[in-house]
C-alpha cells in the first residue's frame, strides 16, 4: 500500500484486524527513511493498542521506533 500523500513516510502496510465478530483495518506508517520494515514489524508496533474499544486506523512510525496515533477523518 502507498503510504498517504505528504505524511513524510515511505513504507506502509494495511493490516486486517479481527475481534469476535468484528472486523476492520489499520495502516502503519513508517517515517522516511526507514530502514527495515516489513508487516511483521507493523504488527508488533500495533500490538498495544490492540486491548482499546477502538484500534487506530492509522499508525505512524518514527525512525527511534516510536508510535503515534493519526486521527482519520470521519
Amino acid at each position: 500500500m502507498e503510504p498517504t500523500v505528504g505524511a513524510d513516510c515511505d513504507s506502509s502496510y494495511l493490516l486486517k484486524l479481527t475481534r469476535g465478530e468484528e472486523k476492520g483495518t489499520a495502516m502503519v506508517e513508517f517515517t522516511a527513511p526507514s530502514a527495515l520494515t516489513s508487516i511483521g514489524l507493523a504488527r508488533e508496533m500495533l500490538v498495544p493498542f490492540l486491548s482499546q474499544d477502538e484500534p487506530p486506523k492509522r499508525l505512524i512510525v518514527a525512525r527511534d521506533g516510536t508510535s503515534r496515533v493519526v486521527p482519520v477523518p470521519a
